[in-house]
């Protein structure tokens, strides 16, 4: 019998990967399921694995991955994936948003995928010190968006609205660095065009949405909920090579626990057959 455990063991181990499966259930979900909002160099939020394809049905396995100083057992954000994040925070409704661009193809994700949204809407997650949250990753648009809310209700985060993108969802400022509009993603159709850079229901930025790196309070008692087409405009089609840099150092760690798990199931099976 302890043969036969050990030889289990050793069978099992190389089937350990990296990064999470494309399938996966919602079971086995997450490493961390707090996601946090402290500034636009300081937060937390939700990724599906490297690779993992479409967002949308593996929202059930999402990690949370930290941009900054990584946070309640979060990994790393892939280095070079979070291009610009614009932070704001609203007083009045006691909400806190990230909102910005991204660059997909470090992760690997399709350029056609229009994303997923992971929420605290049915599912174990959760932002620290809010009652609510959600958070959109869209590969198609190269955008992305978190939003947590001191309110209970759908006043400012509403999670049943996902379809109607980040633009839509979270209005706030979706800009490069530079102001300019984000890049659609590497490998997407040519007649891709770019999501305005700032969006709300009046055509301009909330009140409560603010550019610039770190906390910034606010007075405003707008909502933020928007109502736009979000059809985007603009016409950037974005260019360039697919960068080489490692996605993460997570990454690299868990490969080398691998190749460790690997070692010990050759040790158990020689122990095993000398048993």
């Amino acid at each position: 019998m302890f043969t036969e455990v050990l030889l289990f063991a050793a069978l099992a181990a190389p089937a350990v990967l990296a990064y999470e499966p494309v399938t996966c259930s919602p079971v086995n979900a997450t490493r961390s399921i707090i996601t946090s909002i402290d500034s636009a160099d300081s937060f937390c939020t939700f990724l599906t694995g490297y690779g993992v394809r479409p967002v949308a049905p593996n929202e059930g396995c999402g990690g949370v991955y930290c941009q900054g100083p990584v946070k309640n057992n979060g990994l790393p954000m892939p280095k070079g994936y979070i291009l610009s994040s614009n932070y704001a925070r609203n007083d009045t409704t006691q909400y806190v948003q990230v909102t910005g661009c991204i660059d997909s193809s470090v992760w690997a994700q399709d350029p056609t995928d229009e994303g997923g949204q992971m929420d605290s809407n049915g599912w174990p997650y959760s932002c620290q010190g809010y009652k609510k949250f959600f958070s959109l990753i869209e590969p198609a648009t190269n955008t992305f968006c978190i939003r947590c809310c001191m309110a209970s209700d759908n006043s400012d985060c509403n999670s049943s609205i996902s379809t109607h993108g980040c633009w839509n969802v979270v209005p706030g400022l979706y800009t490069m660095p530079d102001g300019s509009a984000c890049k659609p993603p590497i490998g997407a159709p040519s007649n891709t065009t770019a999501v305005p850079t700032v969006i709300s229901s009046s055509g301009v930025a909330t009140a409560a949405v603010t550019t610039g790196h770190g906390p910034v309070v606010t007075s405003s008692a707008g909502s933020g909920s928007g109502n736009g087409s979000g059809s985007g405009s603009g016409s950037n089609t974005g260019s360039g090579a697919k960068p080489t840099v490692a996605p993460t150092s997570a990454g690299s760690h868990l490969g080398e626990s691998i190749q460790i798990l690997g070692s010990a199931a050759a040790l158990v099976l020689t122990v095993a057959a000398n048993l």
